[in-house]
């Protein structure tokens, strides 16, 4: 009777193990589209056996563990990628739209503005005492400050949507590592007992995954099974149950409210990125911006003041001088040109003030308005290019020799550039994350012929072991009989 009592109870670790191999095989099943979610198996294995007689006798089989598929180095390097596909498609829809703003491919461009103001000034040359044309160079003129004006309000504009994408983005950031501080508790908690908090992991995971979207991350998991994050530049930003919150004020980045800017230790991901354009690239271009209208100005007014108008007298400027002191540091210093460049009362309305004339002040003089034209054509022209890196705390200038338009084409090329190799780049980073996502879900992603496959088998092995019970059960009722 002993040994009858042990067959059903191996019979029945039986039925209980495949049932418990069948409940993991629903839960996968389950589980087929859920974003992050690791495959898990019922591990089986024999109960241990007892001695009788000298001789070994096993007692069936039991669920040892329940564990998962998990390919934690290409998990790893797809978080590290995330943060790199971020940061480039960041970068590439801002460029994306400020290429749009100077819409060269379009009929609105700067470059053709400033190729009107210039024939503009040929028609005053060619008729210097037509109030026609030089009503029309005031019209040109007007236009073409104008849209020197809305580049730099939309320059500007750029910057304030990443201040606003910065302040709106670190309350989700701190959220998400608020999650994975409580997850590391419940996965200590969980795992406190001989078992793996599968699941858990798993949202962990995920909430990884999104972190590594907003900047670049490493992380460690420590013997208890909680993870410690800290960014690539190494600030801590969850330890255990405890996370750092971020918060945006003013121009600064603090941790937990302590004044004290941690801008720099936050690279890659949308954070990374939002602050590269911030500080980096939308800088450079309204400074190279400013440069090409400040040397306008300069340029034009230099010779208009020179030059004497219909009425005889002279020292007019055509543009409006703000480049003297005090109203900027220097001279020299063409901060802000692009925004504040507007024509001068002396002429704005008074076409007649146009200087086109030189020293005889005969009517039909035009020798000033050919050498302002003739400035669209000056090689000899010395302007700032400048660089901005480093977060802005490396800015330095480089003299260029040319035209206004060739300066002009150059920083257009360079957009043109930088915009190609972020898209580029967001390219191959995104068919290399799709690779990785393919290799990692070859080893931890549900198949379900696979898990069909393993259902047909947890199946039979439970129709097995009912087969077992029901005949000890006819062996019992033979002993029965017997008695």
């Amino acid at each position: 009777m002993q040994v009858i009592s042990t067959i059903l109870n191996i019979a029945q670790g039986a039925l209980q193990a495949s049932q418990m191999a069948m409940q993991t095989i629903s839960h996968n099943i389950a589980n087929v589209n859920t974003p992050g979610y690791t495959r898990q198996k019922a591990v089986l294995e024999p109960q241990s056996p007892y001695t009788l007689d000298r001789l070994k006798f096993g007692l069936g089989v039991k669920v040892d563990s329940v564990v998962q598929f998990f390919d934690a180095f290409t998990t790893r390097t797809i978080h590290q990628n995330t943060s790199t596909l971020k940061e480039y498609e960041t970068k590439a829809s801002v460029l994306s739209y400020v290429e749009s703003l100077w819409n060269e491919m379009g009929g609105s461009s700067l470059g053709q503005t400033l190729g009107e103001f210039w024939n503009a000034w040929q028609g005053v040359a060619n008729n210097p005492g037509g109030m026609t044309e030089r009503a029309a160079l005031l019209e040109k003129s007007k236009i073409l400050t104008q849209r020197f004006n809305s580049l730099s309000n939309e320059l500007e504009g750029i910057e304030r949507n990443m201040k606003t994408n910065l302040q709106m983005g670190m309350e989700e950031f701190n959220q998400i590592t608020k999650e994975i501080a409580n997850l590391n508790e419940r996965i200590l908690a969980a795992e406190s007992s001989p078992t793996t908090a599968n699941d858990l992991r798993d949202q962990r995971n995920r909430l990884l995954e999104e972190l590594s979207g907003w900047v670049d991350i490493s992380y460690l998991e420590d013997s208890n099974g909680m993870v410690m994050v800290q960014t690539s530049e190494g600030m801590l930003l969850v330890n255990g149950n405890r996370n750092w919150d971020l918060s945006f004020e003013e121009n600064s980045i603090y941790r937990n409210g302590v004044p004290s800017d941690v801008s720099e230790e936050l690279t890659g991901g949308e954070l990374g990125g939002w602050l590269d354009i911030r500080d980096e690239i939308i800088p450079q271009y309204a400074a190279n911006l400013d440069e090409l209208a400040g040397t306008l100005i300069q340029q034009v007014n230099t010779l208009h003041t020179a030059g004497y108008a219909l009425s005889g007298s002279t020292g007019v400027s055509f543009f409006q001088d703000f480049l003297t002191p005090p109203s900027v540091p220097s001279a020299a210093d063409f901060r802000g040109a692009a925004a504040y460049i507007s024509l001068s009362s002396d002429v704005l309305g008074h076409p007649e003030n146009i200087a086109a004339g030189g020293v005889s002040g005969e009517p039909g003089d035009n020798e000033n308005a050919l050498n302002i034209a003739a400035i669209q054509t000056d090689g000899t022209l010395t302007i700032r290019k400048w660089a901005i890196e480093d977060r802005g705390r490396s800015l330095t200038s480089s003299l260029e020799t040319g035209t206004l338009d060739d300066y002009y084409q150059s920083r257009i090329g360079e957009m043109g550039i930088l915009s190609e190799e972020m898209n580029e780049n967001q390219d191959f980073v995104q068919s290399l994350l799709t690779r990785l996502e393919e290799v990692r879900d070859s080893v931890s992603g549900v198949n379900l012929d696979e898990e069909l496959t393993e259902m047909m088998k947890a199946q039979h092995a439970y129709e097995a072991a009912s087969k077992i019970i029901a005949v000890v059960d006819e062996m019992l009722q033979s002993l029965m009989q017997l008695r």
